[in-house]
Formats: structure tokens, C-alpha cells, sequence
């Protein structure tokens, strides 16, 4: 398992990604919304290989979270493709 803490900036988007396992993330501060669903400090958000997913931070406050994975997650929009060999290494 890797632990990440994350700071995703007000209304910005992540890189749009799949895990290879599961995603667990807790909201620490701010909050994000993902698809059709909505989530705020304390909630706790499960995703994982079936995802494919690209959250937003809510407006007006940063978003904070702790994630654990058990698998790497895997960049998957047309930008992910083009820097995810980069990431590997060599």
C-alpha cells in the first residue's frame, strides 16, 4: 500500500486516471466531486480498477485528502498516455 496526501488546487482537475487496484481517499479539507457524486471533509471516497475517473475540487477552497492505494493508478486521458512512460522510469 502507498500512502499520498494530495492537494488538488480550487476548482481544478486532476490527471484523468484507473487504478490498477483499489483507491481509498479520505477528505481532509475543501472537497470534490467525482462523476455524479459529492464529497466533503470527513467523507471517505473507494474507487478501483473498474473507475475511470477525473475529480474536481469544489470552488473557492483547495481540496486536501489522504489516499491509499494498493496498486499504481494508471493516467489514462490523451496527455496521461503521452507522460505515463515517462513516469514508469527506466
Amino acid at each position: 500500500h502507498r500512502a499520498s496526501l494530495l492537494r488538488i488546487a480550487a476548482g481544478r482537475r486532476i490527471a484523468k486516471h484507473t487504478h490498477g487496484g483499489e483507491e481509498m481517499t479520505l477528505v481532509l479539507a475543501g472537497g470534490f466531486t467525482d462523476g455524479d457524486r459529492h464529497y466533503a471533509r470527513g467523507d471517505f471516497a473507494l474507487a478501483d480498477a473498474t473507475t475511470e475517473h477525473r475529480p474536481v475540487a469544489d470552488p473557492g477552497e483547495d481540496c486536501i485528502s489522504l489516499a491509499v492505494l494498493d496498486a499504481p493508478m494508471r493516467l489514462t486521458g490523451p496527455i496521461g498516455r503521452l507522460i505515463a512512460p515517462l513516469l514508469r522510469g527506466p
